[in-house]
């Protein structure tokens, strides 16, 4: 039974928008799947603090977002989502 739960799981990469490093990859069920380019708040073992996270689920998407990270399309992004992040901490 074990293996065909293993055919219903995928992993999806999870870039950090901050650094550009690749972070904790996640299994999700097929049914689950997110659209291209779906962000995550995951904490990014690089940087040290929680930010937002692109998840790619192939080698074209993990392509296209080193591209766009290095065009620089994502600063004013990362630096929105580490904000949010600590205010969010700050309240609790």
């Amino acid at each position: 039974m074990a293996g065909s739960r293993k055919k219903r799981e995928f992993s999806s990469d999870f870039w950090c928008i901050n650094c550009g490093n690749k972070g904790i990859p996640v299994m999700r069920e097929r049914g689950r799947k997110r659209e291209a380019g779906h962000r995550k708040a995951l904490y990014c073992i690089t940087c040290r603090t929680t930010v937002n996270h692109i998840e790619t689920r192939n080698e074209e998407e993990a392509r296209q977002f080193r591209e766009d990270f290095d065009a620089g399309l994502y600063k004013e992004e990362a630096k929105q989502s580490i904000a949010y992040a600590s205010m969010k901490e700050d309240r609790q």
